[in-house]
């Protein structure tokens, strides 16, 4: 039994392939394709849906906002909702089929090394709204420094497209390359302060190549930490809507924790303690 045990891992591991592994670490985001069946996307989009209706935003705070906008703005007036942690606060999406394929493809990336799940969200841009735009970024500019895990950032970021992304709808774009350097690019909030909204926008040069990363229903991209990405408005009538899962290593989430960081928008410990000079 262990032997076959062994067997059925080895291939339930086989989501990535060599050449897209390398693509990985060499542009700092690959397009993988579509990696989960129509009836396992269409089981998840209920419990998708329900969760981002707002059944739960009492609770949930700042964790449920338009991060295109400031904090406050109503509901209704909202370009892309923003659902930070519903593994926290909808049980009906724990183990979900993305989850348990997630945590595997994060496996292959980092072979023999404890990957685990350091924070989901969910994103929706709503059909028609061209300011529907996630400011190009580093993800570790939200995060804390590399200082605090011995410069350990070892990071993959899996989305999966529950609707099709395309150029249209506002699907992900990014500067291949921009990683290799593992250096944070200058910031800027958007908002005055991080009272007021969530999101910060990197400095990118007219000369670098931007791509698009477009990926059909049911299909995965992966992003490391330190590529310059970000996404445009929702130009076309229909949703882009997509369900982000982040592994990191199990010492930088402790560190992270240790230190106060949960990535909820409701702490105290966020981006503008570890990096003031964004704030």
């Amino acid at each position: 039994w262990s032997w076959l045990a062994c067997a059925v891992a080895a291939v339930r591991a086989a989501h990535l392939t060599p050449a897209q592994r390398d693509a990985f670490f060499e542009n700092g985001l690959v397009v993988l394709g579509k990696m989960l069946d129509e009836a396992a996307v269409a089981a998840i989009e209920v419990e998708y849906d329900r969760f981002m209706s707002g059944i739960h935003a009492e609770v949930m705070g700042k964790n449920f906002t338009d991060m295109s906008k400031p904090f406050g703005t109503p509901f209704d007036e909202w370009s892309v909702i923003n659902g930070m942690l519903p593994h926290r606060y909808h049980p009906p999406l724990r183990n979900n089929a993305w989850e348990r394929l997630a945590a595997e493809i994060a496996a292959e990336v980092f072979p023999g090394v404890e990957m685990v799940q350091d924070y989901d969200q969910l994103l929706d841009k709503r059909p028609g709204k061209g300011d529907a735009v996630f400011a190009m970024h580093q993800d570790m500019a939200y995060w804390p420094p590399a200082s605090l895990t011995a410069n350990d950032t070892r990071t993959v970021t899996l989305t999966l497209a529950i609707d099709d992304e395309t150029a249209e709808n506002g699907c992900i774009r990014y500067v291949p390359g921009s990683q290799k350097e593992k250096k944070l690019r200058p910031h800027r909030p958007l908002a005055k302060s991080r009272e007021e909204g969530h999101a910060v926008v990197a400095e990118v040069a007219d000369d670098e190549e931007i791509r698009l990363a477009e990926v059909p229903r049911g299909g995965v991209t992966l992003h490391d930490e330190w590529v310059v990405h970000g996404s445009p408005g929702n130009q076309s009538p229909r949703h882009r809507r997509t369900y982000v899962i982040a592994f990191r290593t199990r010492a930088i989430v402790d560190a992270e924790r240790k230190a106060g960081f949960t990535h909820s928008h409701n702490d105290d410990v966020n981006w503008d303690v570890f990096n003031p000079e964004i704030a």
